[in-house]
Order: structure tokens, then sequence, then C-alpha cells
């Protein structure tokens, strides 16, 4: 990440302002990493482009309209562009100062009209179905919590019971699911340029963790958010906030290894490979029970899967086309199961698989493989609030 003497960082106003000099009159060399502008084809997609867009507004040579600002939510904030930029800039994030922006000038996707009322509707609804699904396995305090996510309660919910039954059969049995009113860390409000929401709703859920010593989060992006963006907005984080991968790594070693090891390809979440450190730790649970086989992109050279932004409610078929590329290879190879450490991603992938791919979640993948038992709770079909 860029280095400045703000602690907002990439947010800072000076910084912005240079990054987006840097990236105008750079010449493209980071558009092979822009999965965005590679799965729509588009030119104005690449990251050069719509850093020069959101330049060409900030310096008011361009009026702030529905097309003007399109470019801006563009980005699922995946980060690949940096890791090609010689001077580390950040357009994935410098891109969420334009999105608060437009959403200011009155501006906001046409996707996400209403979407901090969304968003609110959606928190209750998930955090009492979470109650329903598992009334005995909720606290508000102790040494370790688990928080599913807002993606895992909604269409992940065998996910989490695998979590449960994990943590119970390595001796684990005290941790419980976050009771709390808050089902999501708040990411979405922050990619909806609703910043202001998302430092009051970062209070709020780091209000609910205060229990907690430590914390272990199934979302990649929501993740990120905790660690680094709650500080940036002011909100002091008490509890330690890590990875479920972080807690299955070495869980893992307590489990038997199959007698028959299964072939299974990881797919690097964006936010874990690249903001989050999260690398090692979900290959080490897997090659503990597993044949762990790599992507020709993975760990900091991943590929996005399509689903942070909220680029699956501005741009779903875009979205939907990234999860789609990045499961060909699997595909062309014949197929075989796809391992991943975010319920977003989860999701993302489960729906775009071809038949002979098969994606699980973390969780569920150590749980089948070393045949825990455990048992997916009925859901309810997911209206669209969110």
């Amino acid at each position: 990440m860029s280095q400045t003497d703000d602690p907002r960082g990439p947010f800072s106003a000076g910084s912005v302002a240079k990054q987006l000099d840097y990236c105008t009159f750079c010449p493209k060399m980071c558009r092979h990493a822009c999965p965005v502008s590679t799965a729509s084809g588009r030119e104005t997609y690449i990251p050069q482009v719509k850093m020069d867009r959101m330049n060409q507004l900030r310096l008011g040579r361009s009026e702030w309209t529905d097309e003007a600002t399109d470019p801006l939510w563009a980005c699922t904030g995946c980060r690949h562009c940096t890791m090609y930029c010689d001077h580390a800039n950040e357009p994935g994030l410098v891109l969420l100062t334009g999105r608060a922006a437009a959403v200011a000038q009155g501006v906001p996707h046409p996707a996400l009209t209403g979407y901090s009322e969304r968003f609110r509707a959606r928190e209750q609804r998930l955090s009492a179905q979470l109650a329903t699904m598992f009334p005995d396995q909720l606290a508000t305090e102790g040494e370790l919590g688990y928080w599913p996510g807002c993606d895992a309660i909604d269409k992940g919910a065998g996910d989490i019971s695998a979590a449960m039954a994990l943590f119970e059969r390595v001796g684990l049995e005290e941790v419980k699911i976050v009771e709390a009113p808050q089902a999501c860390a708040g990411y979405p409000l922050l990619a909806a340029g609703h910043r202001d929401l998302f430092r009051w709703h970062a209070g709020r859920v780091a209000a609910s963790l205060r229990g907690f010593k430590k914390v272990a989060i199934n979302c990649s992006a929501c993740l990120y958010a905790m660690r680094s963006q709650y500080a940036a907005e002011g909100v002091n984080l008490r509890t330690e906030i890590v990875s479920l991968a972080d807690v299955l790594a070495p869980a893992a070693q307590n489990l038997a290894c199959p007698l028959n090891r299964k072939s299974v390809y990881y797919h690097d979440p964006c936010y874990h490979a690249r903001y989050n450190g999260v690398v090692d730790q979900p290959r080490r649970a897997l090659s503990q029970l597993a044949e762990l086989r790599e992507f020709a992109w993975n760990k900091t050279d991943t590929e996005c899967c399509g689903g942070g932004g909220l680029l699956p409610k501005t741009m779903p078929a875009v979205a939907d086309q990234m999860a789609k590329r990045r499961l060909a290879e699997v595909q062309s190879a014949g197929g075989g199961m796809v391992v991943t450490s975010c319920a977003t991603c989860t999701f993302m992938l489960q729906r775009n698989a071809p038949p002979s791919v098969e994606v699980v979640n973390l969780a569920t993948a150590v749980a089948r493989l070393s045949e825990t038992q455990f048992t997916a709770p009925e859901t309810a079909a997911d209206p669209d609030d969110g």
C-alpha cells in the first residue's frame, strides 16, 4: 500500500491527487491485470482510464453524471493492478473515494439506489436468521468468537455448521458464533460510497465484538475492512481479528488424514492474498488432508472471482463472467474440487461453476475431507435487499 504521513493512507487528499495524476499519465502498464476490463472487453474500464475519469471529475473538467461516474464502479478492489504498478498506486482504494464523492454529489450507481436502507433491512433479516438457525451456539463474549459473515448466513449456512463441527472435533468447543444485531462488518457500505454510514456501522460492530478476545471471520473483504478501514475511520477495534483459515490451519493437524487423498485446487480470495496476508494458512489446512493443486494464477497473483466492490450488483454479467474465467482452467483440466476461504468467493464461484467443477468453502472442505459430520440448516430464499 502507498505510504504517506496521513493515517488515512491512500484516502488522504494529497495521496489521492498524486495517485490520480500518476495514473492519468501512465502508459497503461497494468491494463492486463484488471479483471473487469478483461471480462467486459471495455477499454474504459482499464485502471488508467478509470483513474483518469476520476481525475477529470476531481479537477472539475467533467460533470458528475451517471455516464461520467460509471467507470468508478467498474472495480472489485482486487488490487491486481497495484501488483504491477511501479509506483504502488492503489486504484482499487482511490476509486472508493470517487464513489463517496459521487454519492455526495447525488449520483450513486443506479443499481445502488436506496442502498443504505437495503443494507439495514438485510442486516435485520440475517441477524434474525442466524439466531434461528443456531440458537444454542451464539454468545456475546468469550476467548474466541466466530463471525460467519453475511454471505455465509444468507447462502452458505452449511459452511457455518461445518466450521462449528470442526471446532468441536478438535477440542475448541468453547468457540461460539458472535451474537450481534449486525451480520456484516460493513465493507459493502464502503464499496457503495457511504463512508459516513460505514463509520457508524463499524462503531456498532466494534461494540458487539468487545466481549471477545479474538474473532475469526469468513469474509476476506470484511476482514480487510475490520483490520484496516475501521482504524482509518477512527474506530477502535479492541478485539483481535483473524481469518477462519488462521484457526483451521493448526486445527487440521489434529484431524485424521484419509487413506485416499483427494486432489483439490485452492482459489486465493483477492482481499486475503493482497490485503490480509492470508495465503499459506488455508494451504496448510488443506495439505493435511488432500493433495493441493494450484491455479496458474495464484497467491498474490490470483485472479478475482468477481465478488468484490459490489460488482455483482452494479455489473452482474461481468462479475459472473469473471467467475467463469477463473474456473475455466479447472474445467479444461477435466474438472475437480475448488476450495476457497471466503464466503463471497464461494458463492460467486459456486453459482458459475460448470458441471465438472465443485466449489466448496474451506470449512466444508476440511470437514468433508476429514469425515467430520455436520448438518446444514435450511435457509429461506434470498430476497433482493442487499
